[in-house]
């Protein structure tokens, strides 16, 4: 509707995306961005997993600052830790979480 269909004259077709040169770089550009943002949250989510777990049920063991780094160095890989954690998760930390809940209660009530 509204449109002259009764051209002689042939047109270009516009149909297609097309996208200028720089508007395609920075759409690479942006997508790269996205990418490190995700794979950087990716290893600072396991770094700290991996803190978590190495520091024992309670926190009772420090982590010096070379833990921390090779933290940072094993974060790199979190599709593999991320595997590694589900696969190793221990029934006690469950325990832990649910007696935390029992002494809160025993504390508030």
């Amino acid at each position: 509707m509204g449109q002259n269909l009764s051209l002689a004259e042939p047109f270009a077709d516009t149909s297609g995306v097309v996208l200028s040169p720089t508007d395609r770089h920075a759409d690479i550009i942006v997508g790269i961005t996205w990418a490190c943002s995700v794979y950087g949250i990716g290893v600072i989510f396991c770094a700290v997993r991996l803190l978590e777990r190495w520091s024992g049920e309670h926190g009772e063991r420090g982590v010096s600052f070379a833990g921390v780094v090779g933290a940072f160095l094993c974060g790199t890989a979190w599709p593999l830790v991320l595997v590694y954690l589900m696969a190793t998760e221990k029934e006690a930390t469950r325990k832990v979480q649910v007696g935390w809940y029992l002494w809160l209660e025993r504390q508030y009530a």
